[in-house]
């Protein structure tokens, strides 16, 4: 067995340019984790804040503040199972998987706890399951758990354009849900096709001005104070903070929770859990064509820095995929 592979790997803080195309010792997995031969794979706000070392708290919550403590990146994953440890039951060598691993995905070869993982169906495609993980899982538990989304509800979902939003949008809707999609004048079109009732282009209208209030609000772009998505709610609802945009926070306040002293009206910040029933769910919900992943470009596994260069405008139109041979 070749026990090398080509990845992109960064061994120092910086932007894009801190990233390396080369060749690094295959991962060898412990006895409860699986090797992935990487098919596909897509970056996330997540990378290029591990990737910066920024905000500070990131460096902190990786213990490791000079250099990075991880060589590679990348969190969503899908490929082939190529090895198994020896205490693995739940996959055999062959098996088509997809998953969240925090990180290791830009890389030929991935090793990853079974715990991160699920099998991909057969009727989805290695990109379509290779992007699904943060997004996904983000959207599925902000919407159908955090803020508890029932048939008939009014739901706005304030960044639907984005990769949490336009899953949030599918899966909103596939609840029920009436949705409403704040978006700008280019991603109009994308939302509406997703499932949105209405789309509100932030470029020309504030949702929180106008009479229409809601049951549920999913933020995931995080840029409004709490006195600004208050006016949207109605006066028993649940205001899901998704999106950590800290040039903002202050605004927000401290997470945004402390500030609500109405009755009837809550707020809840999280972050997604990385859980195998969860992505099981997604997988079903791509087999059956419940949600789609919207995929803006594609990249090749050399390309990832454009890739990160490119997400970090905060203008991609869903996800950004990386495919890996």
């Amino acid at each position: 067995m070749n026990e090398r592979m080509m990845a992109v790997t960064n061994d120092t803080y910086g932007g894009p340019e801190a990233m390396k195309f080369e060749e690094v010792a295959r991962p060898v997995p412990k006895d409860d984790e699986v090797l992935v031969k990487v098919v596909a794979t897509s970056v996330n706000p997540y990378d290029w804040h591990i990737l910066r070392g920024s905000p500070w708290f990131i460096r902190m919550a990786e213990n490791s503040y000079a250099r990075p403590k991880q060589l590679v990146l990348g969190a969503d994953i899908s490929g082939t199972i190529e090895a198994v440890g020896k205490h693995v039951v739940k996959f055999k060598v062959g098996d088509e998987v997809f998953g969240d691993i925090n990180h290791g995905a830009f890389a030929q070869y991935a090793k990853a706890r079974v715990d991160l993982l699920t099998h991909k169906p057969k009727d989805v495609s290695h990109m379509d399951a290779g992007v699904v993980g943060i997004a996904g899982l983000t959207a599925l538990q902000s919407v159908r758990d955090w803020g508890q989304v029932k048939q008939g509800q009014q739901v706005l979902i304030i960044g639907a354009s984005g990769g949490v939003g336009t899953y949030a949008v599918q899966i909103a809707k596939s609840l029920g849900a009436a949705v409403t999609g704040v978006c700008s004048t280019a991603n109009i079109e994308m939302v509406k096709a997703l499932g949105a009732d209405h789309v509100i282009d932030y470029t020309k209208q504030d949702f929180a001005e106008l009479d229409q209030k809601y049951d549920v609000v999913i933020d995931i772009a995080a840029n409004r104070t709490s006195a600004d998505i208050k006016k949207a709610m109605k006066p028993k609802s649940i205001w899901v903070l998704v999106g950590m945009n800290l040039k903002n926070m202050a605004k927000i306040g401290l997470f945004g929770r402390w500030l609500f002293s109405e009755s009837g009206k809550a707020a809840i910040v999280k972050i997604a859990e990385v859980l195998p029933a969860d992505l099981k769910t997604l997988g079903e919900m791509l087999s059956a064509g419940t949600i789609k992943s919207q995929v803006d470009r594609t990249y090749t596994l050399q390309d990832t820095p454009t890739a990160i260069e490119y997400i970090e405008t905060m203008r991609a139109k869903g996800k950004v995929g990386i495919t890996v041979e």
